[in-house]
Formats: C-alpha cells, sequence, structure tokens
C-alpha cells in the first residue's frame, strides 16, 4: 500500500491538509468568540436593561401629586410652594413649558378636587416670556413680608405700609 506519490498528489494533499487545518481554526476561533460571555457580560446585561427600565418609568409614568396635609386656608404659603413644585412638575413633563393659568395644575400635580379651586385665586400667577413665570400671594397684610416665587429663585420684599 505504500504508492509512491507524485510531487503534484503530494502538493495536493498539503493543500488539502492547510485547507482543513485554516477551516479547524476558525471554527476554534468561532467558538471562542461565543464562548466569550461570561458573567460580568451577564451582569452589564442585565444592569443596562434596568436602568432603562426604571428611567423609562420615571420619564414616561410621572409622579402622582403629593396628597394635602396641611390646612391652606391657615397658612396659605404652604400651598404657595406646593403650587410652585406643582408649577416646575408641570414644565419637566409638559415640555417646559408652564401652565397658562394655575387650575391647569389639577388634579394631575396638585391634589385639589374641583370643587376646592378657589383656593388658588389667593395667588397671583403670571407667565413671563423671559423669567418664565411669577407666582406669589395675591393679597398680604400690611407689614408682612411678600414672596413672589420664579424659577430664579425666591424674591422676598416687606411692605412698609402700615407698619406702627
Amino acid at each position: 500500500m505504500s504508492e509512491k506519490l507524485t510531487s503534484d498528489e503530494l502538493g495536493l494533499r498539503a493543500k488539502a491538509l492547510e485547507k482543513e487545518s485554516v477551516h479547524r481554526k476558525r471554527a476554534e476561533k468561532k467558538r471562542r468568540e461565543k464562548k466569550k460571555w461570561g458573567p460580568f457580560q451577564c451582569f452589564v446585561v442585565v444592569s443596562s436593561v434596568l436602568i432603562l427600565a426604571m428611567w423609562g418609568a420615571i420619564i414616561f409614568c410621572g409622579q402622582p401629586a403629593p396628597t394635602r396635609t396641611a390646612d391652606f386656608v391657615k397658612k396659605p404659603k404652604i400651598l404657595l410652594f406646593l403650587v410652585d413644585v406643582a408649577i416646575k412638575r408641570y414644565a419637566h413633563y409638559e415640555g417646559n413649558r408652564y401652565p397658562e393659568r394655575l387650575s391647569d395644575l389639577v388634579p394631575r400635580y396638585v391634589s385639589l378636587g374641583k370643587d376646592e379651586l378657589f383656593h388658588l385665586d389667593k395667588y397671583s400667577y403670571e407667565r413671563h416670556p423671559e423669567a418664565g413665570y411669577y407666582l406669589g400671594l395675591g393679597s398680604h397684610k400690611p407689614g408682612e413680608m411678600t414672596i413672589i416665587i420664579s424659577p430664579q429663585g425666591i424674591a422676598y420684599s416687606s411692605s412698609s405700609s402700615g407698619e406702627s
């Protein structure tokens, strides 16, 4: 059985063995590439999916309005700051726009019933093209400090009328 092979046949067999060797190397390389997924890669994928899900819930679901726990008749400044936060939440979720009037905030951003809208009439609200908005108490007692809230911050001033 030991036949003498010619140089042409030896060359063909060598090429066939070389092709087979290259094919094996490629298959081994593909197998190694598929095997690269380890615990760290799984951790990264799971963490990324959880982070994306949380951001989706934050951005698209929003937050419910905070429940009312204070008496607005006795302490109107509490509602003033709640309304300010509601205006900022409105701007965040409505594309950096401010509401036309304060009643647009009810019930999604301020937890007031339709029968309690008169509480919002106590406040002066004005949309401003440059500042965004101005919010303050509509009426105040003489000598009492007035508060005007805008996106830039809080401005305080005291009225000198009626001071003794």
